[in-house]
């Protein structure tokens, strides 16, 4: 499968492609859609093409592919979303991970490390994540440190 990894600013991921446990090859995991969205996929290779597809087309609601294995992160400048098999985008309010690798991304995440470095801790613990890290940093309001944001609220001035 893969590891994708959200960190608060950076979207990262492994490009090794497995087929039942076996590595197959190494690919895109990491693309930008038109309309400047980046989205990372884990799962079946075949359903990030038909889902690009649809995403490209606006996602139109009536006309969703059918997947059955596919998880995604999607960021951009409206935000950050993670999307399953039903194709909802759901809001990303703190770092999160996906794939055969998740946990050990995560747990990475835990103790500081950034999305790509999570990727690189994954790749040595999960055998079906490898090869060369990909990651892009969006610009995204999701991206905005939070004491960033406090500090913009205080400063504000006052209104009556």
């Amino acid at each position: 499968m893969t590891t994708i990894v959200w960190d608060g600013t950076t979207l990262a991921t492994d490009s090794l492609i497995s087929v039942n446990g076996s590595t197959y090859n190494h690919a895109q995991k990491l693309f930008q859609l038109d309309n400047g969205e980046w989205v990372a996929f884990a799962g079946e290779q075949q359903e990030w093409w038909e889902v690009m597809e649809w995403l490209n087309a606006g996602a139109p609601r009536n006309d969703k592919p059918h997947v059955t294995r596919v998880e995604m992160i999607i960021a951009g400048p409206d935000g950050v979303y993670e999307m399953f098999n039903k194709l909802v985008r759901i809001p990303v309010k703190g770092p999160v991970a996906y794939g055969t690798g998740w946990k050990w991304a995560l747990a990475a995440i835990d103790h500081g490390k950034s999305a790509v470095e999570a990727v690189e801790y994954a790749k040595t613990r999960d055998h079906d994540s490898g090869g060369e890290v990909q990651s892009v940093t969006p610009a995204t309001r999701a991206g905005v440190p939070f004491e960033t944001l406090m500090r913009d609220v205080e400063a504000a001035p006052a209104t009556a």
